[in-house]
C-alpha cells in the first residue's frame, strides 16, 4: 500500500466556498474603511496615512495568519505503510498494553492513534489534540496550528 500524505489544502466544497467569502469579505473591508472611512472623514489630516496604514497592517495580519493556519499541518498522525495487524491490542496482552498505555486505534483509518487524538471525517485522518474542523480555514485545528488559528481570531478581533 501506498503511504498517503495529507495535502496542504482540504478539498471540501463548504471549505473552499467559506475561504473565498473570507478573502471577499477582508479585502471588500479593507477598501471600504480605507477608501470611504479613512480617506473621507480625515482627507485633510494628516493622520489619515498612518490609520490607514496601521489598518492595511492588521489586515495582512489577518490574511498571514489565515494562511498558516490553512496550509500548516493540524498534526495528522501518520498512516501506516501497510494494513496493521490489531489482533495483539485487541486481545489485551500485558506486553502490548504497556507498549500502547494511552493509545487507541482508529478503526476508520486503521492507524493506532495517541492519547487526544480524533478522527475528522472530512479531513479523512486521526488528528493530535483535535478541537474542530474550521470550514474558515478548510483544516482541523490541531496541536501544530492552534497558535496560527488564535492569532488569526485575535487579528479578526482587531479589525472588527
Amino acid at each position: 500500500f501506498v503511504k498517503k500524505e495529507m495535502s496542504i489544502i482540504v478539498k471540501d466544497p463548504c471549505g473552499l466556498i467559506c475561504i473565498v467569502l473570507t478573502y471577499v469579505a477582508v479585502f471588500y473591508a479593507d477598501y471600504v474603511v480605507v477608501r470611504w472611512v479613512i480617506m473621507q472623514t480625515m482627507q485633510d489630516s494628516l493622520w489619515a496615512p498612518f490609520h490607514a496604514v496601521l489598518f492595511n497592517t492588521v489586515i495582512f495580519l489577518v490574511s498571514f495568519s489565515h494562511l498558516r493556519a490553512m496550509c500548516s499541518d493540524p498534526g495528522a498522525v501518520p498512516l501506516p505503510q501497510s494494513r496493521m495487524d490489531f489482533s495483539d491490542f485487541h486481545s489485551g496482552s500485558d506486553a502490548t498494553l504497556i507498549q500502547h498505555e494511552d493509545w487507541t486505534v482508529c478503526t476508520r483509518c486503521e492507524t493506532y492513534r495517541p492519547p487526544r487524538a480524533h478522527h475528522c471525517r472530512i479531513c479523512k485522518r486521526c488528528i493530535r489534540r483535535m478541537d474542530h474542523h474550521c470550514p474558515w480555514i478548510n483544516n482541523c485545528v490541531g496541536e501544530r496550528n492552534q497558535k496560527f488559528f488564535i492569532q488569526f481570531l485575535i487579528c479578526v478581533g482587531i479589525l472588527s
